[in-house]
């Protein structure tokens, strides 16, 4: 985690850039499209050792049009994605995917390339990307004793990344294949989920001009030094990004497996072991006996002398448990940098094409809207 802090500055001085000419120029933002790059590029620099330029490629790049293909009008997600759910054993079967054979064969392509690159180059070591580190793991030659000194707040609202708590390679064998995967997942898990978490937050920031300045002073504070542990001790930026999760989860519907049979007292209803089951994440957050005033976004909720107003099990956009989101404190330190980064630079302002409240798609995964267009200025 801290090894990757860097890249992910990096990839936020090259949204800066973009950022800065439209702000000098007038330009309108669409703050998704904006975000999505950030993400990207975060992605295409930490799992796959690849630096691109997602804010000037994105319509010739073979990782930019290859990742869009995975995510944008893509039939092959509307169709096994239930079939996952319905019938896993018979994907499995029939080995079907929710990509094409050609993005398929271009990511493993791209990552068995830099896997052999990083074995023959005598100064790997000195890479601190998340493929460096399934290397190194592979190797046994993985120091994640870093990543356990700093306490931020990400618990006390998230809870902890109970998936790999204690967890230990012990005999494990790390393959060429795991590794594919890993990045893989990183992607898909990655990229659409904290660009919406970016772009919601930017969003609310520019309606919500009082929010903005609170924060603006809090960040401003630390004179520049948006440092790993700087920024996990920001409550109000965690409170603001909390808050954005409750108001827009990426997910607004997670599904589990019942472990085992489940009877519900009051209503008789039992949930038989190896049924799945969807839980609606979205109506829950917007649930006004856990969250009074749910439409209004305001950070205020999370703030640590408000948090024993919160009940147990209601907010989840990360879900719970030992199957919550692994990649739950890579996603809240990126959005953090991000935000810490630009907040003290530029303002987010209202246009007379921004649509409040949003218009949500009705038929994407992602909880998602056409466009969230917003102005922005330098400070």
């Amino acid at each position: 985690m801290r090894a990757m802090h860097p890249l992910i500055i990096d990839c936020v001085h090259r949204l800066d850039q973009y950022l800065e000419t439209k702000a000098i120029n007038g330009d309108e933002l669409d703050v998704k499209r904006a975000m999505g790059n950030l993400t990207m590029d975060v992605i295409a620099s930490c799992a796959f050792g690849t630096q691109i330029d997602t804010h000037n490629d994105h319509k010739t790049h073979e990782f930019i049009t290859n990742t869009q293909a995975i995510f944008q009008g893509n039939w092959r997600i509307w169709l096994i994605f239930p079939l996952m759910t319905l019938f896993p054993k018979l994907v499995e079967k029939m080995k079907l995917s929710m990509m094409s054979s050609s993005v398929q064969k271009f990511f493993k392509s791209a990552i068995s390339s830099m896997i052999a690159r990083r074995r023959a180059d005598p100064k790997s070591g000195q890479y601190k990307d998340y493929l460096q580190l399934m290397i190194n793991a592979q190797n046994r030659s993985a120091d994640n004793s870093e990543d356990q000194d700093i306490d931020d707040l990400n618990e006390h609202i998230f809870g902890k990344t109970d998936a790999l708590k204690d967890q230990k390679l012990g005999n494990v064998v790390i393959s060429d294949d795991d590794m594919l995967a890993s990045s893989f997942l990183f992607l898909v898990a990655g990229y659409e989920t904290t660009a919406s978490l970016l772009s919601f937050l930017t969003y609310e920031l520019a309606i919500n001009e009082k929010c903005q300045q609170r924060l603006y002073e809090e960040i401003n504070a630390f004179d520049g030094n948006y440092s790993y542990e700087s920024i996990a001790r920001m409550p109000y930026l965690e409170a603001c990004i909390a808050e954005t999760l409750r108001h827009y989860p990426p997910l607004p519907a997670i599904g589990r497996i019942c472990t085992e049979e489940y009877k519900h007292d009051n209503t008789g209803l039992t949930i038989p072991k190896g049924m799945g089951v969807n839980y609606d994440v979205h109506s829950l957050h917007h649930e006004s006996e856990y969250y009074p005033n749910p439409e209004d976004w305001n950070p205020e909720r999370f703030l640590p002398e408000n948090r024993d107003h919160l009940v147990p099990y209601t907010y989840m956009p990360f879900g719970l448990g030992p199957r919550n989101c692994v990649g739950m404190r890579f996603a809240l330190m990126e959005a953090k940098t991000a935000v810490a980064h630009l907040i003290c630079k530029y303002r987010f302002i209202r246009t007379v094409n921004t649509r409040h409240p949003p218009t949500f798609k009705k038929f994407d995964f992602i909880l998602n809207t056409d466009d969230r267009k917003i102005g922005v200025e330098l400070r």
